[in-house]
């Protein structure tokens, strides 16, 4: 690869792993809320905090500092429909999926199988999407999947084939299709998709979180959840954003496969998750997955 292609991807890198960086935590931290707050409640909460946390930005930055963006950027009337199947996709199903599925699962075996989202994200690029395909992507794949049947077939690992971890497994694939729909967007506004993503989303599931008769956290864990939303949601989504703009689907999906090992070393500093030798075996395959995945070739 040229030199100045290196230099044209260098800030769809950075944006991928700052996205890894701030979702990494999601897992963990959800797990720990789950004391607090119920699961459906807590998805919506998650990411309604994205959106409150990052609507004063944008006021600030179009009507204030009247910092427009180019008309070219501003969400059209073609673009609803990609937002719209991201939202239900991304913001409304996995994050259900995900809360519930943390309910059986430990928050840092949830974090590894959340590699396989690179994995469904590469493989519907491939075959719906129109993207080129990569060998060493391929191989990321491979990797990752050893890795994760390493995972489930461990007696002691806290997953296995339990309804926990297929809900994990069915929080990727909606994921993947959401990054895929948000790169049909990724030219747009950053800032103005994350923002109506995550204010949307988190609004429906609250919604059908208190039609499910949920109640709202006392108002000190509420806070809390909404300001980790904020970073967890709202943040990530415009970091991945650029970084979908810049790379593409498979690639940032990629460097988003690296949000697990995040999450994996948050759970067992913060949530003590026993870390045994079928779980190190699977975070190596993973990482050489992730890394295989994350290569940048013309």
């Amino acid at each position: 690869m040229t030199q100045s292609k290196v230099r044209a991807s260098l800030p769809g890198i950075g944006f991928g792993i700052a996205t890894a960086l701030l979702f990494g935590g999601t897992t963990p931290l959800a797990k720990l809320f789950l004391n607090n707050v119920q699961p459906w409640m807590l998805a919506g909460l998650l990411f309604l905090g994205g959106g409150l946390g990052l609507l004063p930005i944008y006021v600030v930055r179009t009507y204030l500092l009247r910092q427009q963006t180019d008309t070219s950027d501003r969400l059209q009337q073609r673009d609803w429909g990609w937002l719209a199947a991201s939202i239900l996709t991304g913001g409304v199903i996995a994050p259900v999926l995900l809360t519930l599925g943390l309910v059986n699962t430990t928050a840092a075996a949830a974090s590894l199988l959340l590699n396989f989202e690179c994995v469904f994200t590469a493989v519907l690029a491939w075959t719906l999407f129109g993207e080129r395909w990569q060998w060493q992507v391929f191989l990321g794949i491979v990797a990752i999947v050893a890795g994760g049947i390493v995972l489930a077939r461990a007696e002691h690992s806290g997953v296995g084939m339990t309804w926990g971890a297929l809900l994990i497994l069915g929080t990727c694939f909606h994921w993947a299709l959401d990054s895929n729909f948000t790169s049909k967007v990724a030219t747009k506004d950053p800032i103005q998709v994350a923002m109506l993503k995550a204010g949307l989303a988190g609004s429906v599931n609250v919604a059908i979180a208190l039609l499910l008769g949920q109640q709202l956290p006392a108002l000190p864990v509420l806070c809390s959840v909404l300001v980790v939303g904020f970073f967890t949601s709202g943040l990530t989504l415009v970091c991945f954003v650029m970084a979908l703009r810049h790379l593409g689907a498979p690639r940032a999906g990629a460097y988003f496969a690296l949000s697990p090992f995040a999450g994996a070393t948050v759970s067992a500093l913060l949530l003590r998750d026993n870390i045994n030798t079928s779980f190190a075996i699977a975070a190596v395959l993973m990482a050489a997955g992730a890394g295989l995945c994350a290569r940048i070739t013309d």
